[in-house]
């Protein structure tokens, strides 16, 4: 069974949480966490060893978010799909969701937390929980498919999921430049690699 996180130590993480939508984690100070939670130095740091454990909490946090909204998504979809046509429409569904330019901040802040994660043994440690997480549940939904008929058997559900996650990602390249690709041909072109990698072909 799960520890319930103590009160005081979850209200630092999602105050830290929301600071972080629109500013970088060097940006934030220490007294801007406190006023903005209420909570007292001596309590913050009797929860974390530094304010650098703080932030790597908030960044994990986050990323756990993704995580969960990924998977939920892609479980319910896998659920209801009884035919080709089902996945298909349910996959399309979901990759304008999942990859909409407007999730650019999104894609951002996943980008920042596995750089910050190179050089960190702690924050590595607990983020790649979290990425282990997603994986194993992407390779669970895969091989779910599978064991449904509509998803191919020949190649390897780690590969696939790791796939999944790096085009989906990948996207970032995009988000910064002036002239930007349309996002309906991107949609198309992932269309086009899951109905011929991932799907039986009819």
């Amino acid at each position: 069974m799960a520890t319930k996180m103590h009160p005081t130590k979850s209200l630092l993480i999602s105050t830290t949480v929301k600071l972080l939508e629109t500013r970088l984690p060097g940006e934030i100070a220490v007294d801007e966490i406190l006023e903005a939670s209420g909570i007292s130095k001596g309590s913050l740091y009797h929860h974390f060893e530094d304010l650098g454990e703080l932030l790597e909490a908030a960044l994990v946090e986050i990323y756990a978010a993704w995580v969960d909204r990924s998977v939920d998504a892609l479980g319910a979809m896998i659920a209801k799909v009884k035919t080709r046509e089902d996945i298909v429409n349910g996959l399309k569904i979901i990759t304008r969701f999942t990859q909409d330019p407007k999730y650019s901040n999104t894609r951002f802040q996943r980008a920042r937390a596995i750089a910050a994660a190179e050089h960190n043994p702690r924050f590595k440690k607990r983020l790649a929980e979290e990425q282990t997480r997603l994986t194993e549940a992407l390779i669970d939904l895969i091989n779910e498919a599978c064991n449904k008929g509509v998803y191919a058997n020949d190649f390897d559900a780690h590969a696939g999921a790791v796939l999944v996650q790096a085009y989906t990602l990948g996207m970032i390249v995009d988000d910064f430049v002036d002239k930007q690709m349309d996002p309906e041909a991107w949609y198309e072109l992932i269309d086009k690699v899951v109905d011929k990698v991932f799907l039986v072909q009819g």
